[in-house]
């Protein structure tokens, strides 16, 4: 019974677990809106929450190895629990109110139709990501239904049925201006369903456009592999589907400007808003930033799932994880591409030739253990812990918690010089202390680490952080929004068109507005060529440049992955060489920077913070010749060590459920 495993979910209501029912959807009656609004209630399940390790072992947070794996008996993602209970709802809607075709958004039970509609969509859409086709559950199934043992549907016929439960939803669900109050902040709204619609179509343009070009038909046949290519009458074409795109995102965009939602930059005169949006957890007198502002001023999050410290603890250990450094990293790529305050790369050349590179103006250069840092994109600056900064944090083992308002940072202590180490020095004694940066043994110096989700105040133990999680915001709209209308294009897109989308995300980040003059004639300098892998002067393009602005605005938040495939480059990007932040020619090579570290360093005390003799690096360095693109940076990946392959665009269908269900064909590659 193929379908049959997995049918059942966990309850969970909405926000805050306002209505807890035990047994089911089942259970409910549905004689009344009240009691279908308490199903659809049930219906919020999106299976995401607090997880600071999102995005770990790719481009953008540093590979270790990859791939390889073999086809498993089950997976997560091949279950159609979520599905059946939307489609209960859906079914008892007909049966209490008429043909749901012909509902209108004044309708007592619309807003639950509606999101009924669009969940069914959700869960069908990470099926669609993660598999390409799967059986559409478009009604109640019991196990003599033929769809239990029926073919996987094409993943065109997917994506159509997708939208068109999204576009169903968009006219069912009330506007956000009709759902006010806190209490509301994770009911679902119409320019959510438009939100995500975009997301969708987005999605599934660049899917089409650019995977056909990786060398593996991922469609299959449909008959022995791969779920087929089969398209419903009318379904969009490729250009239609960014045209989607671009309206909905628009209509979003459009109501924001209109006042309903806003990028949220409470914390605009340190730049940090970017930073604090993430950990906005002001529940029960917790200090949330040093403006001591929090959720009630987040207009951002268009749609999230709402966590609240006494009613729904987020129960994931964030303070400890992202303290004790393992949450996501921020790569030695990735951290380079973030730009500098005058919107341009840290290096730049005036040609494709290495001979004609020049630095940035603004950008600090390697000289000191700051300058790298200066005049930088402030998403990048407030989610790493500085050289010079100590942080605050809930984790009081490592650190000091965030106690008033008025100090973005705790006062650094920074130790006297000295070749030995001594217990009695106050910054010694203290869990403030800033010291020299070293490279340990078998470094490969791939990272910059990573403070994003940081919880920073005093009232939360260990378990009880609980900021709500986004799980569409203002931001990325602005991105879906540039992104369609570049494609729609052929890659040319206007500074109009900048302005009303990802230029406001570059205002926050306190990085100049991104223009066509802006990058005329210019060539990246510090543009890595995962192919090659190794670094190289690349044309600066529109279509780049707003690729870019996606990744630095959306990073540790689940895209990337999705990002690198729907573009056809994660094949490229996720195997090779890769290279860790440049040694030689920095401020660690200078004699005159000796360890002067903790307790835990003392033995290297007085030694150079890169020393080879007695700390070598794990895969050695790329190169030593100083005309070299790759001079001075560590081996951080090695190429024998990635096996991410075509194959792995979509996963295996569970051999499991195959067995059970022989018509299941399995995905291209497996």
């Amino acid at each position: 019974m193929a379908l049959a495993v997995g049918l059942t979910m966990t309850a969970c209501s909405d926000f805050l677990d306002k209505e807890p029912l035990d047994q089911g959807t089942d259970a409910i009656a549905f004689k009344n809106p009240t009691q279908f609004e308490q199903a659809a209630n049930r219906l919020y399940s999106f299976g995401a929450k607090w997880d600071v390790k999102f995005e770990q072992n790719l481009d953008i947070s540093g590979i270790g190895g990859n791939g390889g794996g073999a086809a498993g008996e089950s997976h997560g993602a091949w279950g159609f629990g979520g599905h059946r209970e939307c489609n209960i709802l859906l079914e008892k809607a007909a049966a209490y109110a008429g043909p749901l075709d012909q509902m209108t958004a004044d309708n007592p039970i619309a807003a639950s139709v509606g999101t009924a509609y669009f969940f069914r969509a959700w869960h069908h859409f990470n099926q669609l990501r993660t598999f390409g086709g799967v059986p559409i559950i478009d009604h109640v199934v019991d196990v003599a239904d033929e769809v239990v043992y029926g073919k996987r549907n094409s993943r065109y016929e997917v994506a159509d049925f997708i939208i068109k439960d999204l576009k169903r939803a968009a006219e069912l669900l009330p506007p956000k201006t009709k759902i006010p109050g806190m209490d509301n902040r994770g009911k679902l709204c119409r320019e959510g369903a438009q939100g995500f619609l975009a997301r969708v179509a987005l999605y599934e343009a660049t899917w089409e456009k650019y995977t056909p070009s990786i060398g593996l038909d991922l469609d299959g046949d449909g008959e022995t592999v791969g779920a087929g290519k089969n398209k419903p009458e009318g379904y969009p074409s490729i250009n239609e589907l960014f045209s989607l795109a671009r309206d909905m995102s628009k209509a979003v965009i459009e109501e924001a400007e209109r006042g309903t939602f806003a990028l949220w930059d409470e914390c605009s005169d340190t730049g940090l808003s970017y930073y604090y949006l993430f950990n906005l957890d002001d529940g029960n007198g917790n200090l949330a930033n040093y403006k001591g502002v929090g959720k009630n001023t987040n207009k951002e999050f268009i749609i999230n799932n709402p966590y609240d410290f006494a009613n729904k603890p987020g129960k994931n250990n964030l303070c400890y994880t992202v303290t004790t450094g393992q949450s996501t990293n921020i790569s030695a790529w990735f951290g380079e591409t973030f730009v500098c305050s005058n919107g341009l790369p840290i290096f730049m050349s005036t040609s494709a030739s290495w001979d004609d590179v020049y630095p940035n103006p603004e950008f600090g250069g390697y000289d000191t253990f700051e300058g790298e840092f200066e005049n930088r994109d402030m998403r990048f600056i407030g989610c790493i812990t500085l050289p010079y900064h100590v942080n605050w944090t809930g984790s009081t083992e490592y650190g000091e918690p965030l106690t008033k308002t008025g100090q973005p940072y705790p006062t650094p202590l920074f130790p006297a010089p000295s070749n030995k180490y001594d217990p009695m020095d106050p910054a010694n004694q203290s869990k403030n202390g800033v010291y020299n940066p070293m490279l340990g043994v078998n470094s490969t110096h791939n990272g910059y680490g990573c403070r994003k989700y940081l919880i920073e105040g005093a009232g939360r133990p260990t378990n009880t952080e609980s900021p709500d999680w986004p799980i569409l915001r203002l931001a990325e709209v602005h991105c879906i929004y540039a992104e369609a209308v570049c494609e729609l294009g052929n890659g040319a897109i206007s500074d109009d068109d900048l302005n009303f989308s990802i230029n406001k995300n570059r205002k926050r980040a306190k990085v100049a507005p991104l223009t066509n003059a802006l990058i005329a004639g210019k060539f990246d300098a510090r543009w890595f060529n995962f192919a090659t892998g190794s670094y190289e002067c690349h044309a600066m393009t529109m279509l780049d440049e707003i690729r870019r602005e996606r990744t630095c605005e959306l990073f540790a938040e689940n895209f990337r992955l999705d990002d690198l495939k729907r573009w056809g480059i994660a094949h490229i990007n996720l195997t090779g060489r890769k290279l860790g932040r440049r040694v030689l020619g920095t401020a660690y090579t200078n004699p005159a920077n000796t360890v002067n570290g903790p307790a835990s360093v003392a033995n290297y005390f007085g030694e150079p913070c890169y020393n080879p003799d007695t700390r070598p690096l794990q895969y050695g360095l790329a190169s030593e010749d100083p005309s070299d693109p790759n001079y001075g940076r560590p081996v951080a990946t090695l190429a024998g060590n990635c096996f991410w392959a075509p194959r792995d665009y979509l996963d295996a269908v569970p051999l499991g459920q195959i067995r059970l269900n022989p018509n299941l064909t399995q995905n291209p590659g497996w």
